[in-house]
């Protein structure tokens, strides 16, 4: 049964009364950078951060107005709007929902009713009305969309108990009424219309948490999810049956061994797949490749929808934090991005080499994007990971 939550309270108070704004002035500009004698300066406050110029700095822009910044808001996603520059959305853990419409330089908080966020997207065919978020009201997880750019939710999706959550929500690129989600255990689900009506797509207590819903660059039911520091599974078919790539592998390593026919020599040469993986992402341009961010091995790339995966030579220092997330330009796949730690990367040959940014930032990152507009525009999201 479907609940609407009508919100009289005006739009900016609403997050404002919540601890992520700050009262102290809004602060922008060039990091600080290391002085003479190996002293660096106070780190910067600011959960958004923003590169001008393809990474080579970054520019904190929290700002909501001139005495109040977004400084401890942890950062869970960021969405930017299909046809318009400059219209971006950011999806906060505790905080709520926030909107710019000038590239980041002021954000405007967006009222949501849960507290607690777990996964939002912002709806392709209609973007300035239309938003999902995953949240949890009285302990139950919930699923809810707007119509009117937040001034009424919608409740479309509830959780049975108490246990579960909607730790992933995904729409379709090639037909909006098409949303996925994917919960903490394991439970996968597909509506047709939107979020009116939900159809189970399996669910396998070896699944674990959902993440990372994402679709390849080409062809249109071929779908891709991971269990959060488990494993990976990938549809042909829209997500009406699942592989699960490790149990392929090894019935074709019996068969070959049966029929007496030697080591297939590709699978050879490619590494097993992460065993820890945190973030999934599809090459926006490439049919079948697919990079992986893990918790302590680095990051992995696949040409095969996920069956094989070979090991990024990215610097090794890095390996030791976890990657939580890795973005592709949009325009050109040879740039690639990763955050771990306190620190940006990119290479602009497909991962053989890599330039570093240092953010001096008091907390993680989190999240990293291109401006799918404008490549050398690119936003850094913060989160304090406990």
């Amino acid at each position: 049964m479907k609940k609407t939550i009508q919100l009289f309270v005006p739009v900016l108070a609403v997050v404002l009364s919540g601890c992520s704004v700050g009262t102290q002035p809004a602060t922008t500009g060039q990091p600080q950078l290391p002085v003479p004698g190996g002293l660096v300066s106070k780190n910067e406050k600011g959960s958004v951060w923003k590169s001008e110029d393809a990474g080579l700095t970054f520019q904190v822009r929290s700002t909501v107005d001139a005495n109040r910044i977004i400084d401890k808001a942890d950062i869970l996603s960021i969405a930017f709007h299909p046809t318009k520059p400059k219209s971006i959305v950011l999806g906060t853990v505790d905080d709520g929902v926030f909107k710019t419409d000038n590239g980041g330089e002021t954000w405007l908080p967006i009222p949501f009713p849960p507290k607690r966020i777990y996964s939002f997207i912002v709806d392709r065919r209609d973007p300035d009305n239309r938003m999902f978020v995953s949240g949890v009201v009285n302990g139950r997880g919930k699923i809810f969309r707007t119509d009117d750019n937040g001034s009424n939710w919608t409740e479309v999706y509830t959780e049975p108990g108490n246990e579960t959550f909607v730790s992933s929500l995904a729409q379709d690129p090639w037909n909006a009424e098409v949303i996925y989600a994917g919960t903490n255990a394991g439970t996968l689900l597909k509506s047709l219309d939107a979020g009116a009506t939900w159809k189970n797509l399996g669910s396998k207590t070896e699944y674990g948490i959902i993440s990372n819903i994402t679709f390849d660059a080409k062809r249109h039911d071929s779908i891709s999810f991971i269990t959060y520091g488990q494993g990976m599974y990938h549809s042909f078919d829209g997500g009406n049956t699942w592989i699960d790539w490790k149990t392929v592998k090894a019935e074709e390593a019996r068969a070959r061994a049966l029929q007496g026919k030697g080591i297939d020599q590709s699978a050879a040469n490619a590494t097993d797949a992460p065993g820890q993986m945190l973030t999934l992402v599809a090459d926006p341009s490439r049919s079948g490749v697919l990079y992986s961010g893990t918790s302590d091995s680095g990051i992995y790339r696949s040409t095969d929808d996920g069956k094989n995966w070979t090991k990024l030579n990215i610097i090794e220092s890095a390996e030791k934090f976890p990657i939580r997330s890795v973005a592709v330009d949009p325009r050109d796949s040879k740039n690639i991005v990763f955050v771990a730690g306190k620190t940006f990367y990119r290479s602009t040959n497909e991962g053989a080499t890599w330039s570093v940014t240092a953010l001096n930032s008091d907390r993680s990152a989190s999240v990293v994007s291109y401006d799918p507009f404008d490549s050398k525009y690119l936003f850094v999201g913060l989160r304090n990971f406990k």
